[in-house]
């Protein structure tokens, strides 16, 4: 038999350049965080001022209507141009550039006068329509600046529309700030990494080049152990060629640790993140744009690192690693207080929760990883409801155990869907759009597994979702 018949050697020079690889994939995954963090900053920021305009366009159309009602009009379903020129200053002071329309979208008052609208007339006449027409607000954004145009009501009728002009400067300036932030850091730690990786794979290059004359020799059918003294991975990989058994256990510790090494890696950058955005807090004094950046740098670290801390749960939980504390606990009233702590958050998107507990059922369990997936299912079924709309929670007990139901009136879960929905990182399709990382449903399957319990999400035929979960 050929004893040439698989040449390491020669296989080795068709590998790519290890330190080439990890260089790309650390560039890629700063990237990846940068860009994500970017997006995700530019999102919020958008959002954040559209909701400003959404409130002072409520508080003055407030003003608008008292003092209408208060002139006694003639024509009440009207405004007329005295009424508009008697709220137009003070709106001015309060709000900033503020226009106002009657019904058949003539300018009636403008606080810096027509001179500041810079879109053609056409396109502002668009927005005014869409608002007129619809009866709700809407805007568009144009040369730096968000028209946005709402209607004014008065005893259920449309008497005008309220246009507010913002200036979007602030929202680029605290991109422009993230970007470079980003980017110097980006670049920093890609100079530290590359580096690193020279200076590692030198290391490894002794080790490597005898496992080499190794795999030649068990070619050759010369099984003499090999030892090798370096670097956990290198020693562990030459483990492998002396015992089978010794490579599988070995494969699935490294693959154990990939995930834990991953995570700490993200972790790190975060940390660091938080803390020069700490840092930067107390050095920026009154600069309010550099402050309002250096306070969403800071969310957004928040938030990934949440999305770290997540995937470490799971990988506790994947390992066995994860204690739970189990002590008597009273399980109404951790409901209770789950409902009360979400009370809030429901509140903001108009959605009315109805609780129906049972007193004094207790249970063997633990209390905060059980506050969490309470916690985690009413905040899904707050997200995926409508407004003005309720979230129904019952508790009781059923054959000895006790039965928890979570119910909403929202967009409900694709059939398709129904057997995924607990696998990390699963979406539904009509999930899109709304924030969330996947791994919510799958920590608190692994939490209430745990418990010897059950838990399944239900869609219901008339629409929405209903949430189960029983405990011994």
């Amino acid at each position: 038999m050929n004893k040439n018949f698989f040449n390491f050697n020669a296989f080795r020079h068709y590998l790519p350049n290890p330190r080439l690889n990890y260089l790309a994939a650390t560039v890629l995954a700063l990237v990846f965080v940068g860009f994500a963090v970017i997006r995700g900053l530019e999102k919020l920021s958008i959002t954040t001022m559209e909701q400003q305009l959404i409130d002072q366009s409520k508080l003055a159309e407030i003003y608008i209507s008292q003092i209408h009602s208060l002139e006694g009009q003639e024509d009440p379903e009207n405004l007329n141009l005295e009424t508009a020129n008697m709220v137009i200053s003070k709106l001015g002071l309060i709000i900033g550039n503020v226009n106002i329309y009657d019904k058949s979208l003539k300018l009636q008052a403008a606080s810096k006068g027509k001179e500041q609208l810079t879109i053609e007339e056409g396109l502002n006449e668009k927005v005014l329509k869409a608002a007129l027409e619809t009866e709700n607000y809407a805007y568009i954004i144009r040369e730096n600046k968000v028209y946005f145009a709402s209607p004014i009501t008065y005893e259920g009728s449309t008497i005008g529309i309220l246009e507010i002009i913002s200036p979007m400067s602030l929202i680029e300036k605290l991109i422009t700030g993230v970007s470079k932030i980003v980017l110097i850091g980006a670049g920093a730690f890609t100079i530290i990494m590359t580096l690193l990786i020279v200076y590692i794979a030198g290391k490894m290059t002794k080790p490597i080049n005898k496992l080499a004359r190794a795999a030649t020799k068990f070619a050759g059918r010369d099984f003499t152990p090999v030892e090798i003294k370096g670097s956990d991975e290198i020693s562990q990989l030459s483990e492998s060629f002396n015992n089978m058994g010794v490579q599988l256990q070995d494969y699935i510790q490294r693959q154990k640790q990939f995930v834990s090494n991953v995570s700490h890696e993200l972790k790190t950058p975060l940390t660091a993140i938080k803390g020069y955005s700490e840092y930067l807090k107390d050095e920026v004094g009154d600069r309010q744009d550099l402050q309002k950046a250096i306070y969403h740098l800071n969310n957004e670290a928040t938030r990934l690192g949440k999305l770290v801390d997540e995937v470490l749960t799971l990988s506790r939980m994947d390992n066995s690693s994860e204690s739970f504390n189990f002590q008597e606990i009273d399980l109404s009233e951790l409901v209770k207080d789950s409902v009360e702590k979400m009370q809030l958050r429901a509140e903001k998107y108009h959605i009315k929760t109805r609780s129906e507990i049972q007193e004094n059922i207790y249970i063997k369990g633990d209390k905060e990883k059980l506050l969490q997936v309470f916690i985690n299912l009413l905040d899904n079924a707050i997200k995926f409801s409508p407004p003005q709309s309720i979230v129904e929670v019952t508790l009781k007990k059923e054959d000895n155990k006790a039965l928890l139901r979570i119910r909403d009136y929202g967009i409900g879960i694709p059939k398709e869907a129904a057997s995924k929905i607990f696998e990390r990182f699963y979406r539904a399709e009509n999930a899109e759009g709304i924030v969330g990382t996947g791994l919510g449903l799958s920590i608190a399957k692994h939490i209430i597994d745990g418990h010897k319990g059950d838990i399944e999400l239900n869609p219901l035929i008339e629409g929405g979702t209903e949430a189960i979960i029983k405990l011994p």
